[in-house]
């Protein structure tokens, strides 16, 4: 039993023998695969966001992270600021975000959430929760929370050493620093529930 008061998940898999050095013990060989299959559920999952897992990333960057330009949000997400265009010109359509002038340089075009954007962004997360529910129901709450942070943790070390300040590489840029709101009380948790 977990902590909720849930059976923990029986995995049907087999034990792994961990000091054999199978191939499945190999992180590039385990990685690329749950990249496949989370790609497959999470795109689903977040279909009717306009610009698909883009726009969904998008959303929840202008909605967590303090107001930037464009092209700001294109590094931090390491999309090709013509490729970001498209997708926030896809959610403006979609009334989902608006451009404002910035007050300090009215020349650069900050990108922001409108109520239907946050509305949307709510929906698609708690749709996303449920694919990575599927991609990891054989693990117990507990470890689905704990490969969450731990990939959190490696993708933010792998960021801050990442060649993201050559404009010849399109890496996502880490930036934990850049989260300071809070997000609004609509928006659900990561944390498994």
């Amino acid at each position: 039993m977990n902590r909720s008061g849930r059976a923990e998940p029986t995995t049907g898999l087999p034990e792994m023998d961990w000091a054999a050095g199978g191939i499945e013990t190999e992180l590039g060989w385990a990685l690329p695969l749950v990249l496949q299959e989370f790609t497959r559920l999470g795109t689903d999952a977040v279909a009717d966001v306009p610009g698909g897992p883009r726009g969904y990333q998008v959303l929840v960057a202008i909605t967590t992270e303090e107001t930037s330009s464009q092209l700001a949000l294109a590094r931090r997400l390491g999309v090709d600021k013509t490729q970001m265009t498209y997708v926030v010109d896809a959610l403006e359509a979609g009334g989902y975000v608006e451009r404002r002038p910035a007050p300090t340089d009215r020349r650069v075009r900050q990108v922001l959430p409108t109520a239907a954007g946050r509305e949307l962004l709510a929906r698609a997360r708690l749709s996303l929760r449920d694919a990575e529910g599927v991609l990891m129901g054989h693990l117990s709450e507990d470890e689905q929370t704990s490969v969450r942070h731990l990939l959190a943790r490696v993708a933010l070390a792998a960021g801050a050493t990442a060649p993201g300040a050559d404009p010849a590489f399109q890496h996502p840029l880490a930036a934990p620093e850049r989260s300071r709101r809070n997000p609004p009380s609509s928006i659900p948790s990561t944390t498994p529930q």
